[in-house]
């Protein structure tokens, strides 16, 4: 089911091609390439123009899984929105994802139906109860105290962590299956060979037999407990990917690859995992952390899978507190100055002031970003930092540690004095000594 206005395309391709698509998996050697159709999807519902449809896929008792795929910054629910508004108000024609779903299990709340598990698989810590905060919040708006009760004790939320790079498709890739592989596919989708999913087992009407996939390559772990798992790929990958892609766009790369190839961002993001990140990090199981941070650079340097950094710049005022934020309030509250953290929210904060070194104009994908007017309170503040790291909401209270403000304010002057890559330079060489 798609729910947002641009997903209108991606469902009159699968239903021209009947929900097959071809996933392209492309390793660091250029012939470690697997290609499969894949058959899973039997109907794509744009739920715009079919709502009805929508609603009673949700309500049938065969429907026991909604996973949701909603980004980041889905969860910023603001209840005054617009859409979120009209379907408080239009339970039989919503718009937005926490309608659809909500309307739907009071649907089934009212048939004396078996709830959904509701499923969220987005890069946010603890995403199964981030995403039940936000679905309560919504049924509460609609002052329907079984309803309520319904989903607080009926419905669960399992909280999940999917680990795999997926560029969105481009029309390279369209090119690319069609001449290799020579398959016609308006929709390919081309990832890495890595692959991880690890799940809360808490699902309230049954599931498949996942555990059948733990030593397959599909690398699924059933676990109680999700959380150090999620802190461990949130703190790691997505804040690297953070921390690398606003100071690779402005010293002009155009894919993650040649970011990660460049000497200096490769021991900029070394040093972010080894000596910020990491010593935040509870204990894993079955994981080897060294280990994974190899992998992690390994897979940041493929450069078959065409990452673009725009790609990873959008929503970074979603993205930054829930990846990098929470790594920098724990080391100030332990004492410790996070060198390479103030570097990642100085080059953002130099990305927000809306032209790149070349006075390229820089397109802001990030409706938080701009519901907070940051491009404005960037370019009119420049090179000060301070009214922007006072965002709670984005910064927590890191902006009165005067230490780390400063370092972040002396990273945003030197890209506007000296550029990206002498400042890049500079802050590698000023790291202070680890003890």
């Amino acid at each position: 089911v798609g729910v947002r206005s641009f997903d209108k395309p991606m469902s009159e391709v699968m239903k021209a091609q009947n929900g097959l698509y071809t996933l392209v998996t492309k390793g660091t050697d250029e012939n470690d390439v697997n290609v499969r159709i894949i058959g899973s999807l039997i109907r794509y519902i744009f739920a715009p123009d079919e709502p009805e449809n929508a609603l009673s896929v949700l309500v049938h008792p065969d429907t026991k899984i909604v996973s949701m795929t909603i980004t980041e910054s889905g969860y910023d629910l603001d209840m005054n929105n617009a859409d979120i508004q009209h379907d408080l108000k239009n339970a039989e024609k919503p718009k937005t994802a926490f309608g659809f779903i909500v309307h739907g299990l009071d649907a089934r709340r009212r048939a004396n139906e078996k709830p959904f598990t509701v499923m969220s698989c987005d890069n946010v810590q603890q995403n199964g109860e981030v995403a039940k905060k936000c679905i309560l919040q919504f049924a509460k708006g609609l002052n329907n105290a079984e309803l309520v009760e319904y989903i607080e004790n009926k419905v669960t939320f399992p909280n999940a962590m999917v680990d795999r790079i997926t560029p969105a498709t481009t029309d390279a890739d369209r090119k690319y299956v069609r001449s290799h592989c020579g398959i016609a596919d308006e929709w390919p989708v081309i990832t890495e060979p890595f692959v991880q999913w690890v799940i809360e087992d808490n699902f309230c009407n049954g599931r498949p037999p996942l555990e059948l996939l733990s030593s397959s390559a599909y690398n699924v772990l059933l676990t109680e407990h999700v959380e150090a798992y999620e802190c461990m790929k949130m703190r790691l990958l997505n804040a690297s990917h953070t921390g690398m892609c606003y100071i690779g766009h402005l010293m002009g790369y155009t894919y993650i690859h040649e970011i990660m190839l460049d000497k200096q961002i490769e021991i900029y993001i070394e040093q972010l995992m080894n000596n910020e990140v990491t010593p935040t990090l509870p204990p894993v199981p079955g994981i080897d952390l060294e280990k994974y941070k190899r992998t992690l650079v390994e897979r940041f340097s493929n450069p078959h899978i065409k990452d673009t950094a725009l790609r990873v710049c959008m929503d970074g005022a979603s993205k930054f507190p829930k990846f990098l934020v929470p790594t920098i309030v724990e080391q100030l509250k332990r004492g410790n100055y996070p060198h390479f953290s103030a570097l990642a929210v100085g080059a953002w904060i130099r990305y927000l002031g809306g032209s790149d070194e070349q006075n390229k104009p820089i397109t802001l994908q990030d409706p938080l970003a701009v519901e907070l007017k940051l491009s404005e309170l960037a370019e009119k503040t420049k090179p000060s930092a301070k009214e922007i790291l006072s965002i709670n909401q984005i910064f927590d209270t890191i902006a009165e540690n005067t230490q780390f403000a400063e370092a972040v304010e002396k990273v945003v002057g030197l890209l506007y004095k000296v550029g990206s890559k002498e400042t890049l330079q500079q802050w590698v060489n000023e790291a202070p000594t680890k003890k």
